[in-house]
């Protein structure tokens, strides 16, 4: 046996075992590897059972509801109607500034005087025979309201049904005053010039 292990032989049988050995455990690493990055993969990959790809699942959180009219304050609509009559329709340009909180104001840059000419960051509609105001509630929180409002004007009027927005504000705390600090088509259907 030990002539036999001297051979040449006995060497390169050696030779081929070591390398099937070697080969062996390659291939054994590369399994072992390859399997625990494919199992890695597959399972950051593999949705969770109770996970369903059409989206029945899906959970949006607490919904809020939607403001109504009842949540606007009763000052606050009584305002809005105020200021349209007396700034959009110009009826009343004193009265619109007593009604503007001081954001509309610094939006015009304008003195009293200069606000009184008309030429104010609210855009003119005819209210003279007005048909109608209906309006939704876009957004309703403490001291804040925000109003879609449409205007119907009269029958025979150049001009079509527009909306706008109208935002308030309470000033000086919970029984403090409502004014109205934004004004702004919804779109820009255009309106007629103001009268002069």
């Amino acid at each position: 046996m030990m002539e036999w292990l001297r051979s040449p032989s006995a060497g390169r049988t050696a030779v081929w075992l070591s390398g099937l050995v070697l080969i062996a455990g390659v291939v054994a690493f590369v399994t072992v590897k390859l399997g625990s990055d494919e199992t890695t993969v597959q399972a950051a990959t593999t949705p969770t059972p109770t996970s369903t790809i059409d989206g029945s699942d899906y959970d949006p959180g607490p919904s809020t509801t939607p403001p109504k009219a009842s949540d606007v304050p009763a000052a606050a609509r009584k305002v809005a109607g105020e200021f349209i009559l007396a700034a959009a329709g110009r009826e009343d340009l004193p009265k619109a500034w007593k009604l503007s909180h001081p954001t509309l104001k610094q939006a015009c840059a304008c003195t009293y005087k200069e606000w009184l000419t008309g030429n104010i960051p609210v855009q003119y509609f005819p209210t003279k025979g007005l048909r109608g105001a209906s309006f939704s509630v876009n957004e309703v929180g403490p001291g804040l309201v925000v109003l879609e409002v449409l205007l119907t004007p009269a029958r025979n009027a150049e001009v079509a049904a527009q909306a706008f927005y109208i935002g308030l504000r309470q000033v000086n705390g919970k029984n403090g005053p409502w004014l109205v600090d934004y004004w702004a088509p919804q779109s820009g259907i255009p309106v007629p010039e103001q009268p002069n």
